[in-house]
Formats: structure tokens, C-alpha cells, sequence
């Protein structure tokens, strides 16, 4: 398949390993070109809760209003999360892809930085169902396991993983790249 489309994907300490490697795995094999930041200051390894290391390839902080991406995301995991609510940076990013109106996701704990930097409140949203408090009743909080909103995808944690990654690739590409995907992983649900 023909890479036509981009993500940016950031990381921070403490990220939900299997909610990074799922949907950037799915996301590649549909072609799509997936940009690894991490919100550090250097471009060290960042561990993951599980102390699994990934090697980004950019610094959020390097991200210009002149990078273009179809498809913004976080993976979750609670000190990542956290990070991601707390960091400008990633709330400009998010907010100025919300503007353009092109995709922006976020999975498990990390639906928190779409309330943190005020991110299409109103709209329809899942998260680690723990952590549905911390969403202030700002959104209209769903149990699904995938919600698509408008421009923004969310979903609940690992289990959901498969999933979310599934549905940004269909997002981006279409139903008949997504179901040649799961075809190819054997992926049934």
C-alpha cells in the first residue's frame, strides 16, 4: 500500500505500551506514516509503565505549524496522560489540528488532555473508566470501547487497543483498507 496519509503519535514516561505499538503497528501496515514524538527535551528512549522502550524520532517540541499530519494521537497510561494535560506543546498541537478539523485521538487515561487544554467539549467520549470524573462532565461520556466524535476518536484502555488502532486506520483510509488490514492480522472483532 501507498503511504498517503500521516500521524504523529507522542510519547511520554509511563505510556501504555500495547495502546503505542497497536495502533502505530496497524497504522503502518495500512501505509500510513507514522511520526514517533516524545515530549522530552532529547530523543533518549522513553519507558513505558512496563518499562518497554520506544526511540522517538522527533521532539514534540520540534513540531512546527508548518508539520502537517492527518491524524493526531496519544496512547494512555496514567503518568504519560497526566503529561500530556500538563504540556502547552501538546495542547497547541491538538488544538490547532482540531481547528483544521482533521483527526485527533486519545485512548485510556489520556482522553484527560482534551479536557485539560478545552478540546471539543460537549461531544461524545470514552476513556479508562476510572478517570471518566476527570472529564468534568464537560463531555458525554460513552462506554463503548471505540467513540468517534466528529474529528476525535477515543477509547477505553489495552483491551480496546486493536480496536482504536483499527478505527483511526479506517478513519484515515477507509473501510476497505481497514478490512484488508484485519484480514491480514487475522483480526475478527
Amino acid at each position: 500500500m501507498t503511504s498517503t496519509k500521516s500521524a504523529l503519535v507522542c510519547i511520554a514516561p509511563g505510556f501504555e505500551e500495547v495502546e503505542f505499538t497497536v495502533p502505530v503497528d496497524i497504522l503502518r501496515r495500512g501505509g500510513v506514516d507514522v511520526k514517533i514524538a516524545t515530549i522530552l527535551d532529547d530523543l533518549s528512549p522513553v519507558a513505558g509503565r512496563n518499562g518497554i522502550k520506544i526511540s522517538p524520532e522527533c521532539l514534540v517540541s520540534d513540531i512546527s505549524d508548518k508539520d502537517e499530519f492527518d491524524l493526531v494521537f496519544v496512547p494512555g497510561g496514567l503518568a504519560a496522560a497526566e503529561a500530556f494535560a500538563a504540556s502547552k506543546t501538546v495542547g497547541d498541537i491538538y488544538t490547532r489540528q482540531n481547528n483544521q478539523n482533521k483527526l485527533i485521538a486519545a485512548i485510556c487515561a489520556s482522553p484527560i488532555a482534551f479536557n485539560e487544554h478545552k478540546i471539543n467539549h460537549g461531544r461524545r467520549i470514552t476513556c479508562y473508566p476510572a478517570l471518566a470524573i476527570r472529564l468534568d462532565g464537560n463531555y458525554k461520556y460513552s462506554s463503548d470501547s471505540v467513540v468517534v466524535d466528529g474529528n476525535m476518536v477515543t477509547s477505553r484502555g489495552p483491551g480496546t487497543a486493536f480496536d482504536y488502532g483499527m478505527t483511526l486506520l479506517e478513519q484515515l483510509k477507509g473501510k476497505e483498507a481497514r478490512d484488508q488490514i484485519a484480514k491480514d492480522m487475522l483480526y475478527t472483532s
